[in-house]
């Protein structure tokens, strides 16, 4: 298969994984509806690097480290599961608060990126079997540079335009009455999601 072949194989495999619903497109969402674009920006951007790192692992076959290793695979999925069920408790909490500050402000809100993506089963899926099928370690370095590059490259678009697109007024005057509700449902589903992931082997 020529280069050009591979990485576009790369490219489509990737971007069904990338634009389905899941907890990056939750937490980006709802910091934008939430609170200003340039904090939704930044989780957005938390989110392409850990995939890209993410991609990079899978590449490069780093994960043997984790694989040789279980206790630290096992400590990081439950101080991770912890910490997204922390969120969505926090979101309850503040159900009916009036915002203050967005919901991931003051630095934090690329760390959010950062976690939600390390944390996602369906980006753990995707990178650890998808893509290491769609691009074996037979291939050559500059081709699997190339396949992060582009993953990374399409991550940015998809996910800087959910957060353009949920900052908007028109969506975050929406936003404002429907706030309650929809921050008890977006706390839930980020609970169940961080409990399911400490506990799940």
């Amino acid at each position: 298969m020529s280069p050009a072949a591979t990485l576009g194989t790369v490219l489509l495999a990737y971007l069904p994984a990338a634009v389905s619903p899941g907890p990056n497109f939750v937490l980006i969402a709802h910091t934008a509806a939430a609170g200003t674009r340039r904090t939704a920006v930044s989780v957005a951007l938390g989110v392409v690097a850990a995939g890209g790192l993410l991609a990079a692992v899978a590449v490069f076959g780093l994960g043997a480290v984790l694989a040789r290793t279980p206790w630290l695979a096992t400590a990081l999925r439950v101080v991770c599961g912890a910490y997204l069920a922390w969120l969505g408790i926090r979101l309850w909490i503040r159900a009916r608060a009036p915002e203050s500050a967005p919901p991931a402000a003051r630095g934090g809100a690329f760390r959010q990126g950062v976690v939600s993506n390390l944390t996602n089963p369906k980006a753990a899926a995707f990178f650890g079997s998808v893509l290491t099928a769609t691009l074996p370690p037979s291939e050559p370095v500059g081709i699997k540079v190339a396949a992060v590059a582009l993953i990374v490259a399409a991550s940015a678009v998809w996910h800087l335009s959910v957060a353009l697109l949920f900052s908007a007024p028109a969506t975050q005057r929406w936003y404002e009455h429907a706030k309650p509700a929809l921050n008890r449902v977006v706390g839930t589903i980020l609970v169940v999601l961080g409990v399911a992931l400490a506990v799940t082997p």
